[in-house]
């Protein structure tokens, strides 16, 4: 019996097939869209966002209507104002589609995927071959499901958001409750995207996009201070019942996470024997007033940034961000949510989480050179497997300094929102990740919660460059920051080198 059952669990795992989906589109027939709701409190800008969606089925032909029209359908010369792509036949059609599929790069077929022909025989055999589409989607010049921006975030997110509830925030403090009411914004926030380029490991400033979405915002007669009271408990409120789907408030309420609190390895016996978040504060050389001291690191240099939070708030978000001088603007970089308790790097003493977070000290290369160099993508128009002058490129890095400039923006959780970012193994309905319940009791998609935020500002220094320079102009802390030193005889002997150098201080 063993052997028979081990033989059929053989087959099973043998026999591959690719399910379309919509073969079971039956068995959803009766679905009814349900709510999801993210509400978070912002005390680090003093504001609060609540977004309000609507789930849908995959196969929702309405949403997913495999076109690409970002901006609808408008006329030619419309189009090419807004720098669009227009997908309609000159000559026949006077208005079309207008999105940014890109027939050059983006014509790839519904599986997403290239075709790869390494030796070129045309029977895509080899072990990195990928064959072209059954369908004939790929390279037949128009927008299809599955290709990159078609029904993108853009398309998508204005179909998805639910603006028909009537939202408050109570704050109960000294028992005493103050309320904010919210209005809905098409533009309430913003997240930055890496578009589809064919490189994004490294994206240049031009290849990220800034894409925005729908959501409740306060009304201008909160004052900044109703979203910065540590002390305070605050319930969320969703009256959605005059479009069906009830009254959604938050489960009970919730304490504001309070920020991490930066410091100098120098203050670490002192920061480890606080019990509160004000001792923090007040035991920090870094902080200065309401803000922080910018720090400097040694390009190349191996350098930490310092942080600590009063236990339990032991799990952190962080996300870097550059600085783009071309557009006076910082751009997201990388980002990184953990417990704490996973990184090495932690450790508690007393009632002190203390974090160390390594830097990678060098710039970043944030732009091309503005034209086509060997091994850029491009539009082969002519099919000459040459690039002209008047064929479309994909710009990539080239090796240029254009980032020195860097912040971290470190999040607290509330208990209520940490449970929602960290149980994603759990449905998003399931009890112990939403705090979210109808007028029924029962669970909501979603969650309540704050995080909390602090941004500390870093700057790279490259000693080397002071190489021809005096060793005062290195060691100038108006210039240098205190984090390049004078080195006298530095031998390298496989460049058969000998000299003084201007070089990190921990070199």
């Amino acid at each position: 019996m063993r052997r028979r059952y081990f033989i059929l669990f053989i087959f099973i795992l043998a026999c591959k097939k690719d399910l379309d989906i919509t073969e079971f589109s039956s068995d959803f027939e009766s679905y009814k869209p349900e709510l999801r709701i993210e509400a978070l409190i912002l005390p680090g800008d003093s504001t609060a966002i609540v977004r309000i969606d609507k789930s849908f089925l995959i196969t929702d032909s309405g949403l997913y209507d495999c076109r690409d029209n970002d901006f609808g359908e408008i006329s030619l010369d419309s189009c090419n104002t807004i720098e669009g792509i227009w997908h309609g036949q000159e000559g026949i059609d006077t208005i079309a589609d207008c999105g940014n599929w890109n027939p050059f790069l983006h014509d790839i077929g519904s599986d997403g995927e290239m075709s790869i022909d390494e030796n070129g025989d045309g029977k895509y055999e080899g072990s990195e071959d990928i064959a072209p589409d059954d369908d004939g989607t790929e390279n037949n010049g128009s927008p299809d499901c599955g290709e990159p921006n078609v029904d993108n975030y853009a398309e998508i997110l204005p179909g998805i958001h639910y603006s028909l509830c009537d939202v408050s925030i109570n704050k109960i403090s000294d028992n005493q409750m103050d309320t904010c009411n919210f209005h809905f914004e098409e533009n309430a926030g913003q997240f930055l995207n890496y578009m589809y380029t064919g490189d994004n490991y490294s994206p240049i400033f031009d290849n990220l996009e800034s894409v925005t979405y729908g959501g409740y915002r306060p009304d201008k007669y909160c004052h900044d201070g109703f979203w910065s009271d540590y002390d305070a408990q605050y319930e969320l409120n969703c009256d959605c019942s005059g479009s069906g789907f009830g009254i959604i408030e938050s489960k009970e309420p919730i304490l504001l996470s309070k920020p991490v609190v930066f410091f100098n390895v120098q203050d670490s016996l002192s920061i480890i024997e606080c019990s509160d978040h004000s001792c923090l504060k007040n035991t920090s050389s870094l902080l200065n007033g309401t803000k922080y001291d910018s720090l400097y690191f040694g390009r190349y240099s191996t350098n930490f940034i310092n942080y600590a939070s009063i236990s339990p708030n032991v799990t952190f978000q962080t996300i870097q961000y550059m600085y783009d001088k071309q557009n006076d603007e910082f751009k997201y970089l990388d980002g990184h949510g953990h417990p704490a308790v996973g990184t090495e790097m932690f450790h508690i003493v007393n009632a002190v989480c203390v974090m160390r977070w390594k830097i990678i000290s060098d710039y970043y290369d944030g732009v091309g050179n503005g034209k086509w160099d060997e091994g850029e993508l491009f539009a082969d128009k002519n099919y000459n497997n040459t690039w002209d002058s008047t064929e479309y490129f994909i710009d990539l890095g080239d090796d240029s300094l254009d980032v020195d400039t860097y912040y971290y923006d470190i999040f607290t959780f509330s208990e209520s929102y940490r449970n929602y970012y960290y149980y994603y193994q759990l449905h998003l309905d399931d009890p112990e990740r939403t705090n979210l319940r109808d007028q029924n009791g029962d669970t909501v998609m979603g969650a309540f919660g704050s995080l909390s935020s602090e941004k500390i500002f870093f700057r790279i220094i490259d000693c080397q460059k002071y190489n021809k320079s005096s060793q005062s102009i290195c060691e100038d802390s108006d210039i240098t920051h205190d984090v390049c030193k004078w080195h006298d005889n530095i031998i390298l002997p496989e460049y058969g080198y000998q000299d003084s150098l201007c070089l990190p201080s921990d070199y």
